[in-house]
């Protein structure tokens, strides 16, 4: 099977040797297409686009940019794996202003969080709530998970 990671990167390092076994990868993937990484070759999406691949894992967080390149190129995103932001979501509203002028600042507020505390999962795979809980513990994220609902 021929395999390239799109990323060099941190992200790319928590899955190679993890996940994906460094002797399974053909290639890396990076902009800069320049060297190797892990003792493998980088090659821009432009010279990957030309190649024979089976799958395309992108180790990054770049899956919005990454995706709109791809169609670009031409590489086949049905053989494209996003493993970090394969869920893109938007806040529906734009104007917090004119949500809390119609609803008023404190239900304003909550509607606000929920987006926030939905776009809090990152990469890590933790939550990222610490403007609204102190950082605190499983329990109180559950909490504030519940009190935003």
């Amino acid at each position: 099977m021929k395999l390239y990671i799109w990323g060099t990167g941190r992200l790319t390092g928590k899955v190679v040797g993890t996940y994906i076994n460094i002797k399974d990868i053909e290639g890396f993937i990076d902009n800069a297409g320049k060297g190797e990484h892990m003792g493998k070759p980088v090659y821009t999406p432009e010279e990957v686009s030309t190649m024979e691949y089976d799958a395309i894992c992108v180790a990054n967080l770049f899956a919005k940019e990454i995706y709109v390149q791809c169609q670009k190129i031409g590489i086949d995103l049905k053989r494209v794996i996003f493993l970090y932001n394969n869920c893109i979501l938007k806040d529906m509203n734009e104007d917090y202003e004119f949500v809390s002028c119609i609803l008023g600042q404190e239900y304003g507020d909550i509607v606000k969080k929920r987006y926030h505390t939905i776009r809090g999962v990152e990469a890590y795979g933790n939550l990222c709530l610490n403007e609204f809980n102190g950082g605190g513990t499983e329990k109180t994220i559950m909490s504030e998970l519940s009190a935003l609902s």
